[in-house]
């Protein structure tokens, strides 16, 4: 029983490992891991995979993912200009208050913002994409792994 625990106890790590995004599946590079966190997990390159999409659905998809791709390059560049800005002012020798970087902060805010409901139409675009059953193949995937993270959470006595 002991030997069956462990077993399962490193067959859930090494899952999470793999898989230890939010809920998805964790992305292979930085920009992937954005656009699925931004699709809510319907741009993960594992779900993609595992959902037997055809090319047509694929073509479209990967319009999408693109689409989403820009759109994140621009906001990556804007909240980096942005935030050094901030950064400068914080670590030079004048006195800084919260009105000085006002501007800056509701920019960042803004540009989230809008990376978020670019993402949510993207993933709006991506499930009216998929069949019924790949949808549902996805839902099922995702609660597989919310149960791998809650055992392990609790193998760690983590809440």
């Amino acid at each position: 029983m002991k030997t069956k625990m462990l077993g399962i106890a490193a067959l859930a790590v090494a899952l999470l490992a793999t898989h230890s995004a939010p809920v998805y599946g964790q992305a292979r590079n930085a920009e992937s891991q954005a656009l699925t966190s931004y699709t809510f997990g319907l741009l993960s390159p594992r779900l993609l995979g595992a959902l037997s999409l055809t090319p047509e659905q694929a073509a479209k998809i990967n319009a999408s993912a693109k689409a989403l791709s820009e759109a994140n390059k621009a906001f990556v560049a804007e909240v980096t200009a942005l935030r050094k800005d901030v950064a400068d002012r914080l670590f030079g020798p004048n006195p800084v208050r919260e009105a000085d970087v006002a501007a800056q902060i509701t920019k960042i805010a803004d540009l989230r913002e809008k990376i978020l409901r670019d993402g949510f139409r993207i993933a709006l675009e991506i499930r009216q994409t998929l069949r019924a059953d790949q949808l549902a193949k996805a839902a099922s995937i995702r609660q597989g792994l919310l149960e791998i993270q809650s055992e392990v959470r609790e193998l760690y006595n983590e809440k």
